[in-house]
């Protein structure tokens, strides 16, 4: 197959610089059928191969058979010393596999397996495992892809209606260029951006406008040719609008307008319709919504948000352009009501374009890296969460190695229906034989887990570990308890809470856990439990199981003993580890090639002091460096996300070797007397300095002058450095795997609160720059003027205690000077230089018929507000908007009884846009918010202000 692969349908394949493919000359779909331990493969093939080549009904699901294939020696998943003899089925169409794959099982006692997977999926890891192609790889060779950056106004949308006029279409293109290579049997991967574009204002947008359906008819018919000429197809939110509105109104003009167009027009029409574009489903968090996918390649920017950056708050472009900083100076922001096909709408449109370039430059420069490495479309790339991705590289490694890949599942939701359908089986022979009598009772996604029949997961003979019947509430649903990372928590464990500590050097273990899982072979497919009468290779710790499990299962086991300094309470399970690399073993081998290889063009690029290419680089970084740490514990422990590689005894091997690196890290550093102020799942964190004096740099941009003095120093930062490199020598040693690292990372100072909860503290070009980390500090429900504030209170709290000499006393210190300071600065506070965007809280508005009514049938308050707001805006909420709110003295019209308690107090949310008399606005309502941020954070009592300044001049 020749031709870079750029992305993949159900029905055909689009290759870079070539007309789409259809996927059925390349690839036809199976499924794999074997047979119970009791009956003989080759002649139950050969009795359902007869019973094929002489069915002669239509109606029969043997007629959706089209090939039956030789006998195979696939690799067991659950039991990897044993192998299976199976057979693959191919059916005539993609979606008769789950069908004939029933057929088989309940009528003709086969097995199945790999029944569930997505066509596209199956297709692109079969043909990626045989070499004949593989997603972004040039081979080595530059490659230039051309990417299309669009988005499109409606002036007559209201959301429901799937058939509106496109009334406006602008766009604009860029090129990027890369070079990319693979090595699938030493899982070397490598992937470099050799040119991209930096983002301006100044780009030509070129727009399409349609006033009447003519117009249109035009328009839509050269945007359909512009998509054909194009390899990327990029814009934000455009699966789930933009393309999906084009896609509707075409079809719709195919089906009433056929005699308005020309042969031209319909064909290249419908030739869109079925090659260049298909609909399909977005799930999150288990909720479906409708999208469109646009060929060969859509790069939905809203999705890639949502991946590389899904801590921001908002993820709309109004809120993603200004973070990448790339947002339009003094950008219009109009509301679907306000669109008119005017200067104003097409200036709009404009900046959105912009916009929305600038936000694609940034994210596909993370996205191409990872789609590259993990073989997966951007289709499924961005929407999928971590589990789905491993999953995916785990199935691509498992056609590769003829390993029998397990059906995705919730193994919580299993393990219910275990115990309601298949109550005391002890096998999974008997769970298939009880299980077949009640068919007509059991779910979906329980049968699919069913066919598989000894190739079912260990824990289906042991459902009562995973699944508490007895649970009285969510948190007893798991009958297990295995423990987490190692915390060092700093005011119950280090007693450093509320110290600034100054030049903070930390163990980053962010990738701990994959190193463990890459020394130790960890992984579903590599570890079981240990019969009673064999050695096991490793102990894993858990603090509850059940004692049914003890009585009914053949492992061995041991209760905590002192030899466990790390455990408090529970037992140790033993576990056997296969010595072959695992499906996930070999994908993590590919990212961790990756990621060594941008950390060493990092290295000379650092040197050589290109800007672009630093950050093009630590771009790239971020991304892979996710997907390495979100493959690991996460995939084999979540029971209530769909998976197919849900392992207890991997993950509990994991978290236990974790907790005995930290555990014995830590003794070490103690034991060289440096001070350990915090740790947990991202880091040790060590305390070097009790002085500012001790960073010149900080001092100076702090404002203080105080002098740099050996004896402020508790450790000197080498030191510490040192004392990292000693642990990774000890770990590479024991663990025999020389790539093992905490990396260390340097903070100028930090002050703990509580677990998870702190403050990072930095210079930077010649300022203090104040990071926060923990729901705490989150404030994503406050208006910006809280966390200003609290940047202004904290650096002065650094400023009047910038050394200390005693931990108490320093403690104490800090707490007060944070009340002190917080009172100074409210009473202060001078609003006539308070940016009114400070003062906004955005939020979300529907129509007022989309909020669910009250228990009594009445209007509830969020309906009521749309109702206010209507008559505010004068015209009606037709969708969803975003508005800007500021909170004002009198409450919006009509509302009675209204409340101003609450975090968004939404009866006296006033639009900004309307507000005429910044007098209105309740400036003691923004004072009072401010002092509880500042008292919830920090957990302190008695802030108060009494008195507000700089009030008229702000008026």
């Amino acid at each position: 197959m020749n031709g870079m692969l750029l992305g993949i349908s159900p029905d055909f394949l689009y290759l870079h610089k070539k007309q789409p493919k259809p996927l059925s000359d390349y690839h036809r779909p199976y499924f794999l059928a074997f047979c119970p331990k009791e009956r003989n493969i080759e002649s139950a093939r050969k009795e359902l191969f007869n019973k094929w080549e002489n069915n002669t009904s239509d109606q029969s699901n043997l007629s959706k058979i089209e090939k039956i294939g030789d006998i195979e020696s696939y690799r067991s998943f659950w039991r990897y010393n044993e192998k299976r003899n199976v057979f693959r089925v191919y059916t005539k169409q993609s979606y008769f596999v789950p069908e004939v794959s029933d057929y088989l099982f309940f009528n003709h006692g086969f097995y199945t397996a790999e029944h569930d997977i997505p066509y596209h999926q199956r297709a692109l890891i079969d043909l990626a495992a045989e070499g004949k192609t593989w997603i972004f790889d040039s081979g080595g060779k530059k490659e230039k892809l051309n990417v299309l950056v669009y988005d499109i106004e409606t002036t007559q949308y209201e959301q429901g209606n799937i058939n509106v006029p496109v009334d406006i279409i602008g766009h604009t293109d860029f090129d990027i260029a890369f070079e990319s290579d693979k090595n699938l049997e030493s899982e070397e991967f490598s992937f470099d951006i050799i040119d991209c574009p930096t983002h301006s204002e100044d780009i030509e947008v070129k727009q399409l406008i349609s006033r009447n359906i003519d117009e249109e008819i035009e328009n839509l018919y050269k945007f359909c040719k512009l998509v054909m000429n194009y390899d990327i197809i990029s814009g934000h939110n455009i699966a789930g609008f933009d393309n999906l509105q084009i896609y509707n109104r075409i079809n719709w003009i195919l089906k009433t307008h056929q005699s308005r167009l020309s042969d031209n027009e319909g064909k290249t029409f419908q030739d869109f319709i079925n090659r260049f574009s298909r609909r399909d489903r977005s799930f999150h968090f288990g909720v479906g919504s409708e999208i469109v996918n646009f060929y060969p390649c859509s790069f939905d920017t809203y999705h890639a948000t949502r991946k590389f950056y899904s801590f921001l708050n908002s993820f709309s472009l109004k809120a993603v352009a200004p973070f990448l900083g790339v947002g339009v100076k003094d950008r219009i922001i109009l509301t679907p009501s306000q669109m008119k096909i005017d200067d104003r709408t097409l200036k709009y449109n404009k900046h959105d374009v912009i916009e929305q370039m600038g936000v694609t430059l940034n994210l596909i420069q993370q996205a191409l890296p990872l789609s590259f490495t993990t073989c997966m479309p951007f289709e499924t790339l961005l929407s999928s969460g971590a589990v789905n991705m491993w999953d995916h590289m785990a199935l691509l490694r498992g056609s590769i190695q003829k390993k029998i890949i397990p059906a995705t599942c919730r193994a919580s939701s299993i393990c219910k229906d275990l115990l309601n359908h298949c109550n005391g089986c002890t096998s999974r022979e008997e769970i298939v034989s009880q299980a077949k009598q009640k068919r007509d009772q059991l779910s979906k996604e329980f049968v699919r887990v069913l066919k598989y029949g000894k190739e079912m997961p260990e824990w289906v003979k042991y459902p009562y570990v995973v699944y508490n019947r007895d649970a009285k509430d969510a948190d007893e649903r798991l009958n297990y308890h295995m423990p987490g990372g190692m915390t060092i928590k700093p005011d119950k464990d280090a007693k450093s809470h509320f110290i600034p500590w100054y030049n903070v050097v930390i163990a980053d273990v962010g990738a701990m856990y994959p190193t463990i899982l890459k020394a130790l072979n960890i992984g579903a497919d590599t570890v079981r439990l240990c019969p009673k009468d064999d050695t096991p290779d490793m102990l894993v710790w858990f603090k509850r199981l059940p004692q049914k499990f003890f009585e009914n299962v053949d492992v061995k086991w041991r209760k905590i003993t002192e030899r466990e300094g790390f455990a408090d309470k529970g037992f140790m399970i033993g576990i056997k580890i296969d010595k072959k690399p695992g499906v996930v073993n070999c994908a993590m081998t590919g990212i961790m090639s990756m990621i060594q290889q941008i950390k060493n063009e990092l290295q000379q690029v650092k040197s050589s002091g290109d800007p672009g290419e630093l950050k093009r680089l630590k771009m790239m970084y971020q991304s892979v460096k996710g997907a390495r740490n979100a493959g690991t514990h996460g995939i084999l422990s979540a029971p209530n996300v769909s998976g197919r590689q849900f392992n207890l005894w991997g993950a509990g091997a994991i978290t236990t070797k974790g907790q005995v690196i930290l555990d014995e890290t830590i003794q070490m550093l103690q034991k060289k007397d440096i001070r350990v102020t915090y740790g947990d799942t991202d880091g040790i964190y060590m305390g070097c300095s009790r002085s500012v004096g001790n960073l010149p740099k900080f001092s100076k941009a702090l404002g203080v002058n105080v002098n740099d003095n050996e004896e402020d120093w508790l450790t000197k930062p080498e030191e510490a450095l040192s004392a990292i490199k000693q642990c990774n020598s000890k770990w590479q040693e024991e663990l025999n795997y020389p790539e093992f690292e905490l990396e260390p990372e340097h903070h100028d100072a930090m002050i703990f609160v509580k677990h998870k909860n702190y403050l990072i503290f930095d210079e930077k070009d010649g300022k203090i720059v104040m990071n926060t980390k923990g729901n705490n500090f989150k404030g994503s429900d406050k208006a910006n003027i809280a966390r200003k504030v609290l940047r202004e209170i904290m650096t002065n709290v650094l400023k009047e205690i910038p050394y200390w000499t005693d931990e108490k006393e320093a403690r104490n210190d800090v707490r007060n000077s944070i009340k002190s300071k917080t009172k100074e600065i409210l009473l202060n506070l001078d609003l006539s230089k308070v940016d009114i965007d400070d003062l906004t809280l955005i939020q979300s508005v529907k129509p007022a018929k989309q909020y669910k009514t009250n228990q009594d049938g009445a209007m509830s308050t969020f309906g009521k507000r749309a109702k206010a707001l209507e008559k505010l805006l004068g015209r009606p909420i037709k969708s969803r908007i975003k508005l800007k709110f500021v909170v004002t003295k009198k409450p919006l019209p009509d509302i009675a009884k209204p409340s101003k308690s609450g975090v968004k107090p939404i009866d006296y949310m006033y639009p900004m846009d309307l507000l005429e008399d910044v007098g209105e606005i309740d400036l003691k309502w923004y004072k009072k918010m401010i002092e509880n941020y500042i008292q919830g954070a920090f957990g302190l009592s008695n802030i108060e202000a009494t008195e507000q300044k700089g009030l008229d001049a702000w008026m």
